[in-house]
């Protein structure tokens, strides 16, 4: 019998070869005049090479000074060769034809031009502005169609701007648009906003687009704006690396009075799987918004928020104010902030408000190794002027904090408490945190500065359901250790998971906060609801200083309570850092 060739070879072999036709054959369509003309005028401006890009004819008038783009799987490129060594604005008459191929518009092209080198600060020296300064109110700059799917620009500023400077699937949805490198709002310095306050300046609409990137010359700059700066929606888009609200020294914020926000998800539509930030390096935002930094709202699920400066500048030293962090509206599910990784954890400070604010129906939060008021370090204040995380919602799965290395946050030098909780909601876990020098309560369970007192049975109901502290009743300390001791009352049978704090200093209440966590053991109540630890069950060792101890407690279904009374002599260190920064007692 003839053996038939194996035909699976030469099909890969024809259709790499296609494809490399197809790529080769890509048009490179060259702007060489700032006007914003289609005339038979013997140049190839902007708006000419994106109907020559569109509809793979050449354009320009009679002259086709225009090149013609390619069919689909090509992406074209437009490239700029405007004559001169100064900035060229390409003053828009009207609204920009929609990008309805896939193309590539490469601002970077133009001679002088350079791309941003610095990981602090952004250098990019940007010589084409599209200026929309002449169009009339609620008119879109770029519009990138659906069938544009694997559109990118960079290297441009995009200024004046009387709506979106770019909305990616304006009717429906467009994928894998990468917008990088721009300065989008501003001028081209990076410090002036140029940018109306009527909308929002980019929308993201669909699967896969990238706004920014890890690497600094992806960065964007992103300023202006009126309900949201950025909005998103569809699933799994990246927005990385950029500076919002923030001008090109990173250190300065640049928005407007109103109330903007710098990320919004959900006016779009459903929002899943986004992510800001991550965990690579250069992975993370700089941001700040008049009112808010992000907002998560209706039908948004899976969002992953990690390795951003939040309120802070890009230094990690200084305030950029805003009002709050991040905050949570209309049940959002599955929110990720932080993680325990390297480089997950963002720094959440700065804002004249709360660090975060979870708010209605905020399910399945995990908040872990974040940073809230305090500078890069953790070590010093940049405080929130609010709470650093302020709960207004059940927690149905959330939990702040966790039992593993890295998972615990760093909230401190806040302007009110550590963790404050509106009366009533329940099931709030907060474990594996430092909490400290805050100026009230570490954790509060009734939005006010008194300490919730044990009761015998702890039958009482409330936030976290009034849950009962323990008591440490001995602390004595030997060559670095201390052997602590105590009671616990609460529900009968139950196995409760007790924490270990140690400190420098203890409220004026006499509740303490929890600086160091020192470890955790399990607990299980007897037939009265009674515990106790000591004689060694509780031994830690501890940091030099350290001289008071606090301890909370947290029920089989994730209740934590606020923290017991101080036990130890405090050293009633003050810690006075940057101007306008609060700090209190541990």
């Amino acid at each position: 019998m003839t053996r038939r060739p194996n035909s699976a070879p030469v099909a890969l072999l024809l259709a790499f070869f296609a494809a490399f036709a197809n790529t080769a054959a890509a048009a490179t369509i060259t702007v060489n005049s700032s006007l914003d003309t289609t005339a038979n005028d013997g140049v190839c401006t902007l708006r000419e090479a994106i109907n020559s890009a569109n509809n793979n004819v050449a354009s320009g008038g009679m002259a086709n000074e225009c090149a013609a783009g390619q069919a689909f799987p090509t992406i074209d490129a437009i490239h700029f060769a405007i004559p001169g060594s100064t900035l060229h604005t390409i003053a828009l008459a009207s609204q920009l034809p929609d990008i309805t191929g896939p193309v590539t518009i490469e601002g970077y092209s133009q001679a002088g031009s350079s791309e941003n080198t610095l990981a602090v600060g952004d250098n990019a020296v940007l010589l084409v502005e599209v200026s929309a300064a002449a169009l009339p109110q609620f008119t879109d700059t770029f519009r990138i169609a659906a069938s544009a799917s694997g559109t990118t620009v960079r290297g441009l500023v995009v200024s004046n701007t009387k709506n979106q400077a770019f909305t990616v699937g304006f009717s429906t949805p467009a994928d894998n648009v990468v917008i990088e490198g721009n300065f989008i709002g501003t001028d081209s310095t990076g410090t002036i906003l140029t940018a109306g306050v009527n909308l929002n300046l980019l929308r993201l609409n669909g699967t896969g687009n990238r706004l920014g990137g890890t690497t600094p010359k992806s960065r964007n700059l992103i300023a202006g704006g009126g309900g949201g700066t950025v909005w998103a929606g569809g699933t799994g888009n990246l927005i990385q690396g950029n500076y919002i609200g923030v001008d090109a020294s990173g250190t300065l914020p640049l928005q407007p009075a109103t109330a903007t926000i710098a990320i919004e998800l959900s006016p779009l539509g459903a929002a899943n799987a986004t992510k800001i930030g991550g965990t690579e390096a250069g992975a993370g935002n700089v941001l700040m918004g008049t009112n808010l930094g992000i907002s998560i709202g209706a039908g948004v699920h899976d969002t992953i928020i990690q390795g951003n400066y939040i309120g802070i500048d890009a230094t990690g030293t200084h305030a950029l104010g805003g009002n709050i962090g991040i905050t949570t509206s209309n049940a959002p599910t599955g929110t990720i902030i932080g993680g325990s990784e390297p480089g997950a954890g963002n720094v959440i400070s700065g804002n004249n408000s709360y660090g975060i604010f979870l708010n209605d129906g905020a399910a399945g939060t995990i908040i872990k190794g974040n940073r809230i008021g305090t500078d890069a370090t953790g070590t010093r204040a940049v405080s929130n002027h609010g709470a650093g995380i302020f709960l207004f919602t059940p927690s149905s799965g959330s939990i702040i904090g966790g039992k593993d290395p890295g998972e615990g946050n760093t909230i401190a030098f806040n302007c009110s408490f550590g963790i404050d909780m509106w009366p009533g909601y329940v099931g709030w876990a907060m474990l594996g945190n430092s909490i400290y020098s805050n100026v009230n309560l570490g954790i509060s369970f009734n939005h006010n500065n008194a300490p919730v007192a044990n009761d015998a049975g702890d039958l009482d109901t409330g936030s976290n359901n009034q849950q009962n502290h323990p008591v440490i009743t001995a602390a004595p300390v030997a060559a670095g250790m201390v052997d602590l001791a105590g009671t616990f009352n609460s529900l009968p049978a139950k196995t409760y998971r007790v924490e270990f704090f140690s400190g420098v200093g203890c409220h004026a209440t006499g509740s303490g906060e929890g600086r160091n966590f020192l470890g955790a053991r399990d607990l299980i109540t007897d037939v009265s609801g009674n515990a106790s630890f000591g004689n060694g069950l509780a031994m830690f060792a501890i940091p030099n200083g350290h001289s008071v101890f606090t301890a909370t407690a947290t029920d089989p279904d994730g209740n934590t309570s606020e923290f017991s009374q101080c036990f130890g002599i405090p050293d009633l260190l003050f810690h006075s850092d940057f101007e306008g920064a609060c700090a209190g007692y541990d």
